[in-house]
């Protein structure tokens, strides 16, 4: 009997360590989550000051953004649809448009202040001349 009274007393203390263990292991977890969803960068970009038709100083090129990732580009009197995705510097193009044609897409840094977006189209960017453009909000 004492045998057995010293078995269930090893039981309970390595209970009350596991217990507290795994107390502590789940507060290491939503502490970590929580740091870790803390330290995600908030994004600086929003779509919708892109949303509308833009024109080139040069009024060589126009685009029309109408989502949160799709602009049409005039060619011609025709419009040619991309794709893009922005990041906090960048705007990343791809062409999704009527020739069916696979080209890869392209990341350039843009600057956008008030009715005034500047894309720097180099390295080339289909679609675009290899420089850099500034496009006023019509």
């Amino acid at each position: 009997m004492a045998y057995l009274l010293q078995q269930y007393m090893i039981l309970i203390a390595y209970m009350k360590t596991y217990k507290s263990t795994l107390y502590f292991f789940l507060i290491a977890v939503v502490l970590m989550s929580f740091l870790i969803s803390g330290c995600e960068k908030e994004s600086t970009h929003d779509y919708r000051n892109f949303l509308g038709t833009w024109i080139s100083t040069d009024l060589t090129d126009t685009v029309e953004f109408t989502s949160d990732n799709d602009f049409y580009k005039m060619f011609s009197g025709v419009k040619d649809h991309f794709d893009y995705t922005l990041s906090d510097d960048s705007i990343t193009i791809g062409y999704n448009g009527m020739l069916f044609i696979l080209v890869l897409p392209s990341t350039h840094p843009y600057q956008i202040k008030g009715d005034e977006l500047t894309i720097d189209f180099s390295p080339q960017c289909y679609g675009f001349r290899n420089q850099v453009i500034k496009f006023i909000r019509n």
